[in-house]
């Protein structure tokens, strides 16, 4: 239960800030104040714990790169295409990205599941990107999101090995924002310049509220996966899909037409399904 509990509440704030940096002007900005004020809350924790060693830190190297490739793809996404668009092909893409690269990488066979999961998924973005043809930049926006969806793939297969492969999984989760803001800070003023950091001392007020939603969000998953199956709970934070499709309507005021929400739906379905299996 506390698994559960712990899983559905980083679904729902995974969502919130996700919103959160779909309504900034600048959106580069508030990544880099959410990886910045995250690193700077949990830096005090990581002296009372040890080091980690061996596994962990090639870990932990390899989830900071994947993150900061990830944070460029997502802003890219969130630039070109809705709210509703976006995050519901990016999260729910995730799991298909890990199922194609069992198969294409470590070449397990795809069971029925599997294939429903996938089929579910691509249908899902397909009924997105046809319910938006005619809106502008849509068709990039989807492509970035899809891309962030396959980073996604790759950096849980990381950290779930990562917070498994400690004696304490409070060592690879307080590691982890310490890295992952590390890469925000590297990643964010490579893509935009000097600018984004004048951007986010303007709305630094900010960064205390973002750094506790970012640790919530992401800690609260990796302990769930330390205290559960992980493949269950994988699916089951991909309701966030639902969570922010639902956000989208009341805070973006995006227009979603029956089509819109079953295909948003049929990602979360094939997603959940692609994760279980």
């Amino acid at each position: 239960m506390s698994a559960l509990f712990l899983i559905l509440l980083s679904a729902f704030i995974h969502a919130v800030v996700n919103l959160l940096t779909k309504q900034a002007d600048d959106k580069f900005a508030v990544r880099l104040l959410i990886g910045a004020s995250s690193a700077v809350l949990m830096a005090p924790t990581v002296i009372l714990l040890p080091l980690p060693h061996g596994l962990a830190v090639k870990l932990l190297c390899a989830t900071a790169f994947v993150h900061g490739v990830y944070e460029f793809l997502l802003v890219s996404s969130y630039e070109n295409a809705a709210f509703s668009v976006a995050y519901p092909v990016a999260r729910g893409s995730g799991p298909l990205f890990t199922a194609v690269g069992v198969f294409f990488v470590l070449r397990q066979p795809l069971g029925g599941y599997e294939i429903l999961g996938i089929a579910c998924v691509c249908a899902g973005v397909a009924g997105l990107g046809w319910s938006h043809r005619r809106s502008r930049g849509v068709s990039s926006g989807i492509i970035y999101a899809l891309a962030t969806g396959g980073s996604i793939g790759v950096y849980t297969l990381i950290d779930a090995t990562g917070v498994r492969a400690v004696h304490d999984p409070f060592v690879y989760v307080c590691w982890f924002f310490i890295v992952y803001g590390a890469a925000i800070l590297v990643v964010a003023p490579a893509a935009r310049g000097h600018a984004v950091l004048l951007s986010a001392l303007r709305q630094v007020r900010m960064a205390p509220l973002f750094g506790v939603l970012a640790i919530a969000s992401y800690g609260g998953a990796l302990l769930a996966y330390r205290l559960g199956a992980t493949a269950r709970l994988a699916a089951l934070r991909e309701t966030s899909v639902l969570f922010g499709t639902t956000l989208a309507v009341i805070f973006l005021r995006e227009r979603m037409g029956l089509r819109r929400w079953l295909a948003a739906a049929v990602i979360a379905f094939g997603a959940i399904v692609l994760a279980s299996a």
